[in-house]
């Protein structure tokens, strides 16, 4: 039974208490139904709830000096509050307090005893509520995740059989001609197609790091990410500021396309990377002296399969690029600088709070 018989009175209220709290979406709807019921049964003149934590909630209802009468001990469920017309309630998730629920100048002090039942009763109901809130969050995530590694597979797969099958006519229609010409020009470019092939299979497993990245976004420092990848790939760069935003060892390979793209692309021999703050946001900028991006292709270069010039690749890597900052609830963007070669604005979200 779930509260005793003299409490029995409260039942209709605590199931319609459960059923509200199976259709909240998140934390503060949960909360404000489990405070619309104590309001419904007290009717108290004051009624408040403070996280425990101000930075993973926010205080909702009439809080004023009053409440700081109400302290509660680390384990402790519920408390009268002096004035013995009032209560202080734990609230929780998964076992851990994550707030007190206070009501003092109730219509009828009396019925406290009566209902105290029903107030020990509350606080588990909402664990509960917010399990199946927090399930559901995980289970959207996961489907939107699997949406978009499928569609991303979708396209790796179309482009690569798309390059390879043009790589494979020209090495075969190129050997078909040595055969009959035996001029080596013939043969260099069946030479040459199967370096793009390895060239393409090498973009390939670097999809790993785009499309496999499932990591929990934690706060990443910028400059660190910049200036460990740089040495390696042999550009000539310099870093101004840094700042913590919140990513994932995916990060490592957005930096690496944005300086592969603009030394074999734009045939770049020096980098900046400058790091500002905007609209409460972080945004990398990115430039590069190389000769840019043709004009045609500015409005274009993010969407999948588009490539260009003599050294064109699977026109995948901006495109996975994209889709990574968004996973971050980010964007990137792209212009022609006044100073010649083509620099990215990349935003993200700030970790430093």
């Amino acid at each position: 039974m779930l509260m005793t018989d003299q409490g029995s009175s409260y039942h209709p209220i605590f199931l319609d208490l459960l059923r509200t709290l199976q259709k909240a979406e998140d934390r503060e709807s949960a909360i404000h139904a489990v405070m619309d019921t104590i309001a419904s049964i007290y009717h108290p003149e004051q009624i408040c709830y403070i996280p425990e934590d101000l930075r993973e909630g926010k205080v909702m209802g009439n809080c004023d000096q009053w409440h700081t009468e109400a302290r509660l001990l680390p384990d402790q469920v519920i408390k009268l509050l002096p004035s013995k017309k009032g209560f202080v309630l734990s609230l929780k998730s998964k076992g851990k307090r994550i707030g007190v629920l206070m009501a003092d100048g109730v219509r009828n002090p009396n019925d406290l005893n009566s209902s105290l039942s029903l107030l020990f009763t509350i606080p588990d109901a909402l664990d509960m509520a917010l399990s199946n809130i927090q399930y559901m969050k995980e289970l959207n995530e996961s489907r939107t995740q699997l949406t978009n590694l499928s569609q991303s597979l979708s396209v790796a797969n179309k482009i690569l059989r798309h390059d390879i099958a043009n790589e494979l006519l020209i090495i075969s229609s190129s050997l078909d001609l040595y055969v009959v010409g035996g001029k080596s020009r013939d043969l260099e470019r069946a030479q040459t197609s199967l370096q793009h092939m390895q060239v393409i299979i090498t973009q390939m497993r670097e999809l790993d790091h785009f499309l496999l990245s499932n990591n929990e976004l934690t706060p990443v420092s910028l400059k660190e990410v910049v200036e460990t990848v740089l040495p390696s790939m042999e550009m000539l760069y310099v870093m101004d500021g840094d700042a913590k935003v919140l990513a994932d060892p995916a990060l490592r390979a957005v930096i690496e396309n944005l300086v592969s793209n603009a030394k074999k692309h734009g045939q770049a021999s020096g980098m900046e990377f400058k790091i500002a703050r905007h609209n409460g946001r972080t945004v990398l900028s990115v430039w590069d002296d190389g000769k840019g991006i043709p004009s045609e292709y500015v409005d274009r270069i993010f969407m999948e399969g588009v490539s260009f010039g003599s050294k064109r690749g699977t026109g995948l890597g901006l495109y996975l690029v994209k889709r990574t900052m968004e996973r971050y609830e980010g964007n990137i963007s792209l212009i022609n600088d006044p100073r010649g070669g083509t620099r990215f604005d990349l935003t993200f979200r700030s970790a430093e709070h």
